[in-house]
């Protein structure tokens, strides 16, 4: 059988025109959801994650580059946090040295896109200090993480005005959450005979939180969990134990125990009886689905634990 030209051109469109009409609806779905797509916000770890979260809601793309339970000193960037970083519209990190091996990635991430450091936009006055170093552990104190989640909002509506009203509203909201959190803390730690208002963890991160609530505070470790403790500060640490006569220390989420457990161990040979009080969330929020896996119940989970330990 012999087909004219125009023939099989008629049956070639015939046969492929379904093909054809697949490919065009599948362009104009790519092209729909392309300028559907919400703007990408990037954090580096949990804590500002949710943040953004709460403020940002359902109109952006929350992503986290540090999971639970990571320690942000320790971190080193994966090939798809790059991957990530690269897609971002929006960058939020939490400075202050926090993510030390992280750092140069995100002071060159500044050149190409918006990348905040948040705790470097607070006045330096609110800053604690330890050992020369600043304290990067700004999220544990309720009022001064308000102001950084004052900045996120900001950010947020600079960038993608269209969203502005609710950013300021979900902004409104967290401040209620939070303000009322904060009082209940303070009536919590104020239950607390002064003389008990000793808290011993492994690494030195609660400095803000004992500021603002009127707790004293010791570590066996320093600011950057990264510097392993010495038989010096654990002697320390003991004696500071025994003298205010501490029943209680606690261990943290994204560190061993080892401190933690030479701190106990060595006291018990010396006949004190220490107790480990619990686990507290430090530098990171706890898995899904377990207390302390957002801000607001982290803050809770902590202060309960703390309470229960050494009332």
């Amino acid at each position: 059988m012999f087909f004219t030209s125009n023939r099989i051109t008629n049956i070639f469109i015939y046969q492929y025109r379904p093909t054809f009409a697949g490919l065009l609806i599948i362009l104009a779905m790519a092209m729909s959801s392309i300028t559907q797509a919400k703007p990408l916000v990037v954090s580096s770890t949990t804590m500002i994650t949710d943040l953004v979260n709460q403020i940002g809601g359902e109109s952006v793309q929350s992503k986290g580059l540090m999971g639970p339970g990571i320690d942000p000193h320790y971190y080193r960037a994966t090939f798809n946090d790059m991957r990530l970083l690269r897609r971002a519209d929006l960058v939020f990190y939490n400075g202050l040295g926090l993510e030390g091996r992280m750092s140069p990635v995100f002071y060159n991430l500044q050149a190409l896109k918006p990348t905040y450091p948040l705790g470097e936009m607070l006045d330096p006055n609110q800053l604690l200090h330890s050992d020369g170093a600043i304290d990067p552990h700004i999220w544990l104190s309720i009022p001064i993480w308000l102001e950084v989640a004052h900045h996120v909002t900001d950010k947020l509506s600079y960038h993608f005005p269209a969203h502005q009203a609710d950013f300021q509203q979900n902004f409104a909201k967290l401040t209620t959450k939070l303000t009322t959190l904060h009082q209940w803390v303070l009536d919590e730690i104020a239950l607390l005979p002064k003389a008990q208002r000793k808290l011993v963890t492994a690494h030195d991160a609660f400095g803000y939180y004992g500021q603002t609530y009127g707790i004293e505070v010791f570590a066996i470790q320093g600011l950057n969990t990264e510097v392993e403790f010495g038989l010096a500060a654990l002697q320390r640490v003991k004696d500071l134990v025994v003298t205010y006569q501490i029943p209680a220390v606690f261990a943290e989420s994204t560190l061993p125990n080892r401190s933690i457990n030479a701190l106990i161990q060595g006291l018990a040979a010396e006949g004190y009886q220490l107790k480990l009080g619990g686990e507290l969330l430090s530098d990171a929020l706890a898995p899904p689905g377990e207390p302390g896996d957002t801000y607001s119940t982290m803050i809770e989970h902590n202060t309960r634990t703390i309470i229960k330990a050494l009332r």
